[in-house]
């Protein structure tokens, strides 16, 4: 299955940081099966594992490459991506939170490594990641800028709806949550159900023959949050 896979990956990135595991929060599509509250039967698999870090100027940049030059992680030159490493055969990007020089930004990383969340494994194994509201706030500002205005083939925008679909708590989470990223989603959902092809999108995602069908309860609660800021979405 591609959540084991995606899990085993995960593992073993955070066994080869060592102790710079305690420094970094996975995101990205490998953590997707991480959010989900319900039995899931089905996630995508993902290409590399990504974690964010935070990075306060060159020297700690520089500092960090030695060090995981040092526990085995080899940069990927031929990917011509700065912050893409390999170890054992897994592509890893380590993202500083907040470094446009590496060719790439997502405005949420600095908050959402601030607030970030302990996931806890049967093994007791922990890792940190994003909380479910700026999880989807990092793949919304994904798909604005890579998903070429098309749900159905955005891998970003399979990852929010699987969030809205097999996490019961996100509409609670969501309705409680800070008020900048709340602001946010609310204006970029709105923006989204004036879209004419949103519930395609949608329906393009969801699990098939799901009952009772997920995309008409999705966008319903979708348009309670954005309407509704003052209470708990059922």
């Amino acid at each position: 299955m591609a959540d084991h896979t995606n899990i085993v990956r995960i593992k073993a990135v955070h066994n080869a940081l060592q102790e710079l595991h305690e420094h970094v929060v996975f995101v990205g599509g490998a953590t997707i099966s991480l959010y989900a509250d319900r039995p899931i039967f089905e996630v995508r698999p993902t290409d590399d594992i990504d974690v964010i870090i935070e990075i306060l100027n060159y020297n700690q940049r520089q500092k960090l490459e030695e060090r995981l030059r040092e526990i085995g992680f080899v940069n990927d030159i031929e990917s011509g991506v700065i912050c893409r490493f390999k170890i054992k055969g897994i592509i890893v990007d380590i993202m500083p939170t907040n470094d446009p020089s590496i060719g790439f930004h997502n405005k949420w990383y600095p908050r959402g490594y601030e607030l970030a969340q302990t996931y806890q494994f049967e093994n007791s194994m922990t890792i940190r990641i994003l909380s479910a509201p700026y999880f989807l706030a990092t793949k919304i500002e994904a798909f604005k800028g890579r998903g070429n205005g098309d749900g159905r083939i955005s891998h970003d925008f399979e990852d929010i709806v699987f969030i809205m679909e097999n996490r019961g708590r996100l509409w609670e989470e969501l309705n409680n949550c800070d008020n900048e990223i709340k602001t946010y989603l609310q204006s970029e959902f709105s923006i989204l159900l004036n879209n004419q092809y949103f519930y395609e999108w949608i329906d393009s995602h969801v699990e098939r023959g799901s009952m009772p069908p997920q995309t008409p309860i999705i966008l319903d609660r979708l348009k309670k949050f954005c309407n509704q800021t003052n209470r708990t979405i059922d």
